[in-house]
């Protein structure tokens, strides 16, 4: 199958894939040398799967939204994909924060600099297949604008 005839999640879904299974091997193959830097390799880790999981799922929403035929639709899935990422992400570090006896803030800096990219990877794959697809203009009802020359 040909990339040009993939929908946006499938190759969001891989690129998001793809750099899941780098930085966990990166972080196998350091791990000695990240945890001399005081770096909790296994906080990382789990952040990293959160961070796949929910950017997965919030990445599938947003392509969904690309595709309503209604605004409060394509709101609604945005929007959905949004709170679905801050709430889980804010109940993990909820959860870590009460369960660790010591904050590791090397690897939650780490998990912070792993959510940028898994959400800037994840929705300019999505927003650039979108962006890409031709829209005729409309007016504001919904109808095809036709254009009228002299």
């Amino acid at each position: 199958m040909s990339t040009a005839n993939q929908s946006p999640f499938r190759k969001a879904f891989r690129i998001l894939a793809v750099f899941f299974v780098i930085v966990n091997a990166l972080l196998i193959v350091f791990r000695q040398r990240l945890e001399d830097k005081n770096v909790d390799t296994d906080v990382v880790i789990i952040g990293n799967l959160i961070l796949f999981v929910v950017s997965a799922i919030s990445v599938w929403m947003y392509s969904k939204a690309g595709s309503q035929k209604k605004s409060h639709g394509m709101v609604r899935n945005v929007y959905g994909g949004f709170m679905l990422k801050f709430f889980t992400l804010l109940v993990a570090a909820m959860v870590y924060f009460y369960f660790a006896h010591e904050i590791n803030k090397p690897a939650i800096f780490i998990c912070l600099g792993l959510y940028l990219v898994y959400n800037f990877a994840g929705v300019l794959q999505v927003t650039k297949k979108q962006a890409a697809a031709p829209h005729a203009p409309t007016h504001q009802h919904g109808q095809p604008q036709h254009h009228h020359h002299k």
